[in-house]
């Protein structure tokens, strides 16, 4: 079995290599439309979004052009429809990802995956895949993203309920009221402070145990992590009352985890992007090796000893050996 897939992989991988700027673009145009159909679909305030076609054009644009564009058009697509029901509440979502950025825009491309992750996948029910992965992938650095990540989807959650509650209503909004239900929704929403404990706790588990240097601690990295956040979603449940529905979030954890393993596998078995030690001992010696990619060392820091035997040793040597096989040879004759 793992042969097979050891082979599936080889295979694919060189499929990829061969036609990588091909599939690259028809990856990201396919993962865009996906994204910008749920974001559309779940929002749905805005009608000309609601065109097939812009969903389309957006995304052959996004794939035809640097990685960069992609999150910038998800994030003008969230601002355009939350700025139909409000138009405060999407300035004030603009100003926090700015702040955002200002602080911890170094990484911004990874981090801009990462802060979309949790509202897309949510909709497919399998958000619980960001904080396992990220920990295999990424270090701390993104915790702050993972964070606003959860915040983020519950800002979108808070809209909607606005926006169902606006619908209701027999007179007129205010100004700031769509605000001020926001901030209530976002302060008096124990699920939401439950999933940033989850996420994080899991994010940091799944790190330190994914950095040690037990055999297969991927792997273990991956099911304790899957354990923890179950248990905390259970305990929180229990204790707090959130009326979370256990079964589809039990069914939703163990698939996120079977993917983890699928993505990790695949990723992994073969990475050469990450520093690797090795031990290991003969009958005299212990050895310890540290393989460190070309990618993260200087120029300057290469020190290359190459050494090349004299040819007229390697002669001599050759003479002394055949000259100690005849002699051999003639004392056995005799």
């Amino acid at each position: 079995m793992m042969m097979a897939l050891l082979t599936l992989k080889s295979r694919l991988k060189g499929f990829f290599e061969k036609h990588y700027r091909i599939l690259r673009c028809f990856g990201k145009a396919v993962l865009m439309i996906i994204t910008l159909m749920i974001i559309t679909s779940q929002l749905n305030y805005q009608a000309f979004l609601a065109n097939h076609w812009i969903v389309l054009l957006l995304a052959v644009i996004c794939a035809v052009t640097p990685d960069m564009a992609s999150p910038l058009c998800v994030f003008l697509v969230t601002e355009i429809e939350v700025f139909q029901v409000s138009e405060l509440i999407a300035v004030a979502i603009l100003l926090i990802v700015l702040i955002y950025y200002l602080l911890f825009g170094r990484l911004a491309n990874r981090q801009s995956v990462v802060l979309a992750s949790v509202p897309v996948l949510s909709v497919l029910q399998i958000s619980y895949l960001v904080p396992i992965v990220g920990g295999l992938f990424f270090s701390p650095v993104m915790i702050p993203a993972l964070i606003s990540s959860v915040f983020f989807y519950f800002v979108l959650c808070g809209v909607q309920e606005y926006a169902l509650a606006a619908s209701r209503m027999t007179q007129e909004s205010t100004f700031f009221e769509p605000l001020k239900y926001l901030l209530d929704y976002l302060r008096g929403n124990l699920l939401l402070y439950t999933l940033l404990a989850a996420f994080v706790l899991t994010f940091i588990c799944v790190y330190l145990i994914r950095r040690s240097k037990i055999q297969y601690a991927s792997q273990i990295a991956i099911l304790v992590g899957a354990i923890l956040n179950l248990s905390i979603l259970l305990f929180a449940n229990i204790f707090l009352e959130l009326n979370v529905d256990l079964l589809p979030m039990v069914v939703s954890i163990v698939v996120c985890m079977l993917v983890a393993y699928m993505i990790q596998f695949f990723r992994l078995t073969l990475d050469y992007h990450g520093t690797r030690k090795l031990q290991f001992e003969d009958d005299e010696y212990y050895y310890y090796v540290t393989a460190v990619p070309k990618i993260k060392v200087a120029a300057v820091d290469k020190t290359v000893t190459r050494i090349v035997p004299d040819e007229d040793d390697e002669n001599q040597d050759l003479r002394s050996e055949l000259e100690k096989e005849l002699e051999n040879d003639f004392n056995n004759f005799e």
